[in-house]
Formats: C-alpha cells, structure tokens, sequence
C-alpha cells in the first residue's frame, strides 16, 4: 500500500508540475479578462430583456463568479429563471485552463461552443415553453461575483494570479492522488466500467456528480475526461450542472428554495439530453 501511494503521488506531483506554467499563463489572461467584465452583475441584469444569449455568452467566461452572481440576482427577482440556466450550462470553472494545460486545445473550443449552444438553445426552449411566466425585477441589490470575497483575489494582480494558480495545483494534486490512487488499486477497466465507460447512461451519472456545490468538481471531471474514463458527452454533461456556488446561494434562503429546485431540475434535464446527444455524435 505504501508504494502504491507513493507512485500514485509522484505521478500526481509530475502531472501538477507539469500543468502549473500554463496554468499560470492562463489565469493571467483570464484575470485581465475578469476585470475587463467587472460589469458583470449589469450585464446580467440586462439579460433578462435580451434573453439566455447574454447569460450563455456571460457564464462562458471560465471563472467561478458569474454563477455566483447571477443566482444572487436571480434571487432578487432581476433574471428570468431560463436566463439563469444558460449561465449555469455554460460555466465551465477550471476545466478550459485544465484541457488547455493538458494539450487539448482543439477539445476544448469544442468544448466551449457546444456548451454556449446547448445554454442558448437550452435557455430559449426552457423560455418559451417550462418558464414562460415573467419575472419583473425588484429594488437593486449589490452583489460580489467573487464568492470568496478579498481572499479570492489577494491585493494585487500578480497575488491574485498566484493565488489562484495555487489554488488551481492544490486542487488538482488532491483529485488527480484519488484517481491515480484508485487506478493503482482497481485498475482502468474497474474505473471504467464504474463510470459505465461506454454507455449513454454516463451523462446522466456525470450531470448528477456535476451538481455538487465544489469547485473541485470541474477539476474532478476534466481529469476523468483527460484519464480517458469519461467520454466527451459526459464531460460536457458534468461541466453543465457544475454551477460551483451558485446551488448553494440558490438554496441559501427558504423564501427562494421552491423557485430555486424548477431551476436546478431544468438544468439537469438540459445537461443530460445534451450530454446523450454529443455522446451519440462524438462516440
């Protein structure tokens, strides 16, 4: 057992190391993006006006705090509850800097264009048809989309940068020690056929695993897609429930929970089909 995890752990450290530099490259870019966005709350409040494109384009941005946000404002009344399920199905947190620091560019912007379709097509199905009672909006409401708050970000932007790169590596070395350590002990065809590797029921299991309120859950499913245990279609399926913190502020408060579950089920709904059909079509 002893040298099991410590294969398991050279292996993780190896692969951590190795994705760190572009990681950090990454998250720069996305920092200057982020504060480019700091309009994000009005953007989203305008959504509701202009329909799920806005919300779809907005949650595309892979950073963890327009999920955050926009279930704030749902929650206040701003956003139709449709406009909130793009934002969840596009949000990807760190899967786009984790495919792009594993070399798979080229998946990746698949990647991307098929969740930013699925929310908007999604977004405007669900508007037209399950959502189709208005919503108005209420008095204004001040929100953070850093669900972290000051400790997020640090003081400046190279600590921010840093701070999330770390916090990216942290994250990463502890799922992929589990999986490594789990491929050691039961081996590939194991972990496979427990993720039902193969079958058009892994979508289902993946949205249900994305619906846990973690960051990490992005980290999870990207390094199970990167292993090879999850196809392309359970990927997207899993990234598309993964609204990270957005659950938890959905559910935070008993006078939203009744509004909040049509939400929550509507997106799994959405995830699954759409993960099915892109398992069908990637294979």
């Amino acid at each position: 057992m002893p040298h099991l995890l410590q294969h398991a752990l050279l292996h993780s450290l190896e692969d951590v190391i190795k994705s760190a530099p572009i990681l950090l490259a990454v998250y720069a870019a996305l920092y200057w993006l982020e504060h480019k966005m700091r309009a994000a709350p009005t953007l989203l409040e305008k959504a509701q006006k202009v329909g799920p494109v806005i919300g779809a384009v907005a949650g595309s941005v892979p950073q963890c705090g327009f999920s955050a946000a926009a279930s704030a404002l749902f929650a206040e009344g701003f956003l139709h509850p449709a406009t909130l399920v793009a934002v969840f199905l596009a949000t990807s947190d760190e899967a786009v800097p984790l495919l792009l620091s594993g070399g798979l560019a080229r998946q990746t912007i698949f990647l991307i264009l098929a969740k930013l379709i699925l929310a908007i097509a999604g977004g405007y199905l669900l508007k037209w048809t399950f959502f189709r009672k208005k919503y108005h909006a209420h008095a204004p409401v001040h929100v953070d989309i850093s669900h972290h708050g000051d400790h997020c970000c640090g003081s400046s932007a190279v600590s921010a940068i840093l701070w999330r790169t770390a916090q990216t590596c942290l994250f990463l070395l502890g799922i992929l020690l589990v999986i490594n350590l789990a491929i050691e002990l039961a081996g590939e065809d194991t972990i496979s056929s427990f993720l039902l590797g193969g079958s058009l029921l892994q979508p289902v299991l993946c949205a249900c695993i994305g619906l846990i309120p973690s960051c990490a859950i992005s980290v999870l499913l990207s390094q199970l897609y990167l292993s090879g245990a999850i196809g392309f279609g359970g990927l997207v399926a899993g990234l598309s429930t993964g609204a990270g913190f957005g659950y938890m502020i959905l559910l935070r408060e008993k006078s939203s929970r009744r509004r909040a579950l049509p939400v929550i089920a509507a997106t799994l709904v959405v995830a699954v089909l759409g993960g099915i059909a892109l398992q069908l079509l990637w294979g």
